[in-house]
This record gives C-alpha cells, sequence and structure tokens, in this order.
C-alpha cells in the first residue's frame, strides 16, 4: 500500500504536487490520521493544517500554499 499527498490548486482543480509519504511512516501515519478500521487507510482524505505540518516534515517538502486543496489518497 502506498500513500501520496496530492496538492491541488483550490481554483482550477489542477494537479500541482504529488508526494509520496516514506512506508517507514506506515504506523505513525495511522496514527496521525486516526485510522482505526482495516478499510480507513484506503479511503481519500482532506488534510487539517495540523496533518500538513506533520507531513511536510516526513517528506522534507513544502505542502502549504495559498488556495490550495491538500488530501491523502491510497495507491495500490
Amino acid at each position: 500500500m502506498k500513500h501520496v499527498i496530492e496538492v491541488f490548486d483550490a481554483a482550477t482543480e489542477e494537479l500541482l504536487l504529488c508526494v509520496e509519504i516514506p512506508q517507514s511512516y506506515s504506523t505513525e501515519l495511522s496514527d496521525l490520521m486516526g485510522w482505526t478500521q482495516p478499510e480507513d487507510p484506503y479511503d481519500g482524505y482532506d488534510l487539517l493544517p495540523e496533518h500538513v505540518e506533520v507531513l511536510e516534515k516526513w517528506t522534507h517538502t513544502q505542502l502549504k500554499g495559498d488556495n490550495r486543496i491538500i488530501q491523502i489518497v491510497c495507491l495500490e
């Protein structure tokens, strides 16, 4: 299972950035997102600012910006 962060322009919905979350953070990611059910990691989620802050550290990538939609999705 591979999780990626997708960053979209809020006005145009154009994909601006796609960043893979390192597999080594899989346990921490479940804790961060509050996933409790086996199917939870397979859904897509809008990320809250506190999620984004942690994920920026894990991926060494700036995700925040004006007029952005930031989501996490699972790719198999």
